[in-house]
């Protein structure tokens, strides 16, 4: 089922629209194979704005209890063989100003770095996206802090190393990664690794990579009138925000850890408009059905920076 693209807005620039502190990533390091003794780099913790959320307005009957909304239980790393360290469509601006962008702890046009493991990665994980058709796609597992609550999920990332460079995407969360490190996924570990087994030190940067096709929704199973659960896809840039129109009101839904952004009362039957802002702040406005399962493809995708 397809949604029709209702608007697009596009920020200007490609300088993220905060102000605030700079990242401190950790001293890049790649290139050399890291000692089985070496200490996790860290980074700056930064406090990231959260959009103020308004009561939803919407109608809605008798409430109904949702369903169970249990994240996969996140995936233990295999142990590597060295030891790891511990640790274009009409472009109208809606009535509304956009949602403030916090500045996060992933930042454009900041590199970081830090180990790389590796593990059986399948492209499924926390981040709740389909298992690849194609095995042979470099996927990661983004550390605790730097998964941020889902916001990581589906940021693509140039990771380089001792053998070389590669692009992945963000599909899971390593609970027990420190800061910085990266659990790759073997064919991704095997482009950068330069043949060392195990575990290397590299740096790593957030990318916004060409040849992508639209947005994409899926309404989570067990989504109703009354409980509804949704998730954007292939987006080029991290979104960091998702806002549903209610009344002729943005209302802006919470994001789960297991990357679905969540209206816990219901939001009628839908269609919805739903607006998206990426890290950029750049906002696309699509409408997305209640639709549960099946992923709607929009007719728009935000600009490459």
């Amino acid at each position: 089922m397809v949604a029709a693209v209702v608007v697009v807005v596009v920020a200007t620039g490609c300088q993220p629209p905060f102000g605030g502190p700079s990242a401190q990533p950790a001293p890049a390091s790649a290139g050399t194979s890291a000692p089985s003794s070496a200490a996790i780099p860290t980074t700056a913790t930064d406090a990231t704005a959260q959009p103020a959320t308004q009561p939803a307005t919407g109608s809605a009957t008798t409430a109904a209890p949702p369903p169970s909304t249990s994240p996969p239980a996140p995936r233990q790393p295999t142990a590597p063989a060295t030891p790891r360290p511990s640790a274009a469509p009409s472009t109208t601006r809606p009535a509304s100003g956009p949602v403030p962008v916090g500045p996060g702890r992933i930042r454009p046009g900041v590199a970081y770095s830090g180990p790389a493991t590796h593990y059986g990665a399948d492209g499924g994980g926390n981040c709740m996206f389909d298992r690849l058709s194609d095995p042979a796609m470099p996927v990661v597992a983004m550390n605790e802090l730097d998964y941020e609550n889902a916001r990581a999920c589906g940021a693509y990332l140039e990771v380089t190393g001792p053998g070389g460079s590669t692009v992945v995407k963000v599909t899971d969360r390593c609970p027990e990664c420190g800061a910085g490190h990266l659990d790759l996924s073997r064919q991704a570990f095997d482009r950068i690794a330069g043949g060392v087994p195990g575990l290397v030190n590299v740096t790593w940067r957030l990318v916004s990579p060409a040849g992508l096709g639209p947005v994409q929704y899926r309404i989570k199973d067990g989504s109703s009138a009354y409980w509804l659960a949704i998730q954007v896809r292939e987006h080029r840039n991290p979104v960091v925000s998702l806002e549903v129109r209610v009344n002729g009101t943005w209302v802006a839904l919470a994001r789960e850890m297991w990357n679905h952004f969540v209206a816990p009362q219901g939001l009628g039957p839908g269609p919805f408009t739903v607006r998206i802002t990426d890290l950029y702040g750049e906002q696309l406005v699509h409408t997305v059905k209640l639709a549960p399962e099946t992923v709607q493809t929009a007719e728009s995708q935000f600009a490459q920076h």
